[in-house]
């Protein structure tokens, strides 16, 4: 990517994050109206704007009873051009689409979160724990948070089901307050366990908690910090009927496995297969695999961009691939997300011990900064195509064909892109989506309309929905689930809390 002229500005929608709030009380007739706000903005410089001086609406919207069928809300515009409207109903509360005539920004959704995990100890508005590492296990019954002070805990999720509210909010269906103080769980590192540290101070990490991972049977956590180590713990979740005839705080529970061997801050990482083997990135320039069982290196290699060149994520397809090896008929790829703004892949064979990694490509250096999140989807369409996407320090998001590396390139503002990940949307194959978070706090989904098939094309992107609910606190880690409700996305934010959409 040479120039920013190849770059397509996407608007951006915000909301009140209340705005679910004032509607169940104005329908409830605990207040008689409200007035909520709605901001519009488009950031592309004025030469490429349709219209040439107009770059953003603040809207002023009244929400009140109609005055003859007092079950219907209505949505009075009182300032700004924009129109907001109920698009559907669902189990948990209504989809509410919003569009701009004067800025040209066609519909776009509002989700709103059916279920907010706000630990009270972790999410104080005054003085929140900003969440570092977060991973929801795949059996969906647990997640792991980290933080910047090196404390990793567990949480049971809770059921949300159908609201016999017409405008439920999404305390109808979030976890009591006993849930985080009878069944959250502390995991330690087995030195701070030995160490004669006060078990109220022993910590997952000696620093911030920079990843986690569950394995795949959702009850093993590995983690990774900045303090160059990775740790594994047994993460079983305590029952609500444990819980409640415990009475008692929960001790913490320690590592069973350290791995040490990196120089710098480990930044990432990923579980083969059922996780008898695992992987890890680090600021000082290596990828290595590691033997589980023993706690032993396997393989290390360095970035083919050089010796030290950091490495900020990685990816590991979980889909192999052929290979030209006889003996090893298929190979996984692995992805890796460089700090000097290139990415890698990564030929792994794991069938080989030890498992073998070889450099196949190295994408060429991005102007907009160092990359740091990437995700690659699943094969999409007819063709099968796979696509790669990264997200750099400034705020652009590459997509890229994996077989050609033809390539589109979008932003919204110049906030970080901190992760990434693909979502099919409206139940097809055909129709790719890709969930982003960002550090102004303004996580979103882009639809792809057209997907990248040679040289560098113009991005056909559009705002499929607009992650509602947080207040302007970056948000850092996503999760895309499909579960029975639907495709689910999870977000981890710098206010502590934790926030579950269904799409």
């Amino acid at each position: 990517m040479s120039s920013s002229s190849s770059v397509h500005t996407v608007p951006i929608v915000t909301v009140q994050s209340t705005f679910p709030t004032v509607v169940n009380e104005v329908y409830s007739g605990v207040i008689p109206s409200e007035t909520i706000w709605i901001s519009c903005y488009d950031n592309s410089p004025p030469d490429a704007r349709q219209l040439t001086s107009l770059g953003s609406i603040h809207a002023k919207v009244r929400v009140v009873l109609d005055d003859e069928d007092r079950e219907n809300v209505v949505y009075q515009v009182r300032e700004g051009d924009v129109h907001l409207s109920e698009s559907a109903r669902r189990d948990f509360g209504y989809v509410y689409t919003v569009s701009s005539p004067s800025l040209r920004i066609p519909l776009a959704r509002l989700l709103f979160p059916v279920q907010e995990y706000a630990d009270p100890e972790r999410s104080n508005p005054q003085k929140p724990h900003r969440i570092t590492a977060f991973s929801l296990s795949p059996d969906k019954s647990q997640f792991a948070t980290g933080y910047l002070d090196g404390s990793v805990l567990l949480y049971p999720t809770v059921p949300i089901h159908n609201s016999q509210n017409k405008y439920p909010t999404s305390a109808m269906h979030s976890p009591s307050r006993s849930t985080y103080t009878s069944r959250r769980q502390a995991l330690v590192s087995a030195a701070s366990m030995s160490s004669g540290v006060s078990p109220a101070l022993a910590r997952a990490h000696r620093s911030s908690v920079t990843s986690l991972r569950f394995f795949p049977s959702s009850r093993v956590l590995l983690s990774s910090g900045a303090d160059f180590t990775l740790q594994i713990f047994p993460a079983d979740p305590i029952s609500a009927s444990a819980a409640s005839s415990s009475g008692q705080s929960n001790k913490p529970v320690s590592s069973v496995r350290t791995f040490t061997a990196h120089t710098r801050s480990v930044t990432s990482s990923a579980i083969i297969d059922r996780g008898r083997e695992i992987i890890s990135s680090s600021m000082d320039g290596t990828i290595r695999v590691w033997d589980v069982s023993t706690g032993t290196e396997e393989t290390l290699i360095h970035s083919a961009a050089g010796v030290g060149i950091g490495i900020n994520r990685i990816f590991l397809d979980p889909n192999l691939v052929p290979a030209k090896d006889a003996e090893h008929p298929y190979k996984r790829r692995l992805y890796a997300a460089l700090q000097d703004a290139s990415f890698e892949v990564l030929n792994l064979d794991d069938q080989q011990k030890p498992p073998k990694l070889v450099h196949e490509f190295r994408s060429e250096r991005s102007v907009h900064g160092a990359l740091n999140a990437i995700a690659v989807s699943q094969p999409t369409g007819a063709a099968g195509t796979v696509l790669i996407a990264v997200g750099s320090a400034k705020g652009v998001v590459s997509v890229y064909n994996a077989s050609t590396y033809a390539s589109a390139h979008f932003r919204r503002s110049d906030a970080s892109i901190e992760d990434l990940g693909f979502v099919f949307l409206e139940n097809t194959t055909d129709k790719l989506g890709l969930v982003i978070a960002t550090a102004d706090g303004l996580p979103w989904i882009a639809s792809l309309k057209e997907l990248p098939l040679s040289g560098v094309c113009d991005a056909q992107v559009s705002v499929y929905a607009e992650l509602v609910g947080g207040d302007v606190d970056a948000v850092r880690h996503l999760s895309v689930h499909t579960a029975d409700s639907g495709v689910e996305v999870w977000t981890a934010s710098d206010d502590g809390i934790v926030r579950r959409y269904v799409l």
